[in-house]
């Protein structure tokens, strides 16, 4: 390897901006990586108590309202009410930067009926608050999984239906940038 690649490679990893490719942010804690290993693509399992039953969202190492430490992943039903959703204009990961650009990012939190509230990428965004919503876990471009939201009308039955709408929002792939290292 010459010089040249050399320092071509220290400034890629050094200045996130001049990548080609940039991918989702993938810093989680050791809760956050288990909630991905659990989710597979198109299946939501949140933690369940096995002393008092309750579930929660965001993952964490002691149940929020008995403080046991027996928590275990289930399935869990995916509907729920949108509370409020926001348009992400400015954010300081390259990779939301790159696809600002094109169009304010959509996000949403969301009501699940088993109780707790899920803040989720919005597929769609002509839903308004109140409406009812179905939540899917999918792995982003990064390998984290993240909550995405789409209408309950939706069919989200099959992986292809559930891809096609991944593949609406782009977050199946890194976002792209001309000229980049």
């Amino acid at each position: 390897m010459n010089i040249k690649d050399k320092m071509r490679k220290r400034l890629k990893l050094g200045r996130p901006s001049l990548r080609a490719r940039a991918r989702p942010p993938k810093h989680r804690s050791i809760c956050g990586s288990q909630f991905s290993a659990v989710n597979l693509p198109g299946i939501l399992q949140l933690q369940n108590c096995t002393d008092c039953g309750h579930v929660q969202y965001p993952p964490t190492e002691l149940c929020g309202a008995c403080l046991g430490s027996t928590l275990i992943y289930r399935d869990t039903p995916c509907t729920g009410t949108l509370l409020a959703q926001s348009q992400l204009h400015h954010s300081l990961w390259e990779y939301f930067k790159r696809r600002i650009k094109e169009a304010p990012w959509t996000i949403a939190s969301v009501q699940l009926d088993v109780g707790p509230v899920a803040i989720v990428h919005l597929a769609e965004g002509d839903l308004k608050t109140g409406n009812r919503v179905q939540v899917f876990s999918h792995s982003d471009a990064s390998r984290s999984v993240v909550l995405i939201a789409v209408p309950a009308s939706a069919d989200i039955t099959t992986p292809a239906l559930r891809q096609a709408i991944i593949a609406t929002i782009q977050l199946d792939q890194p976002a792209k940038r001309q000229q980049g290292i």
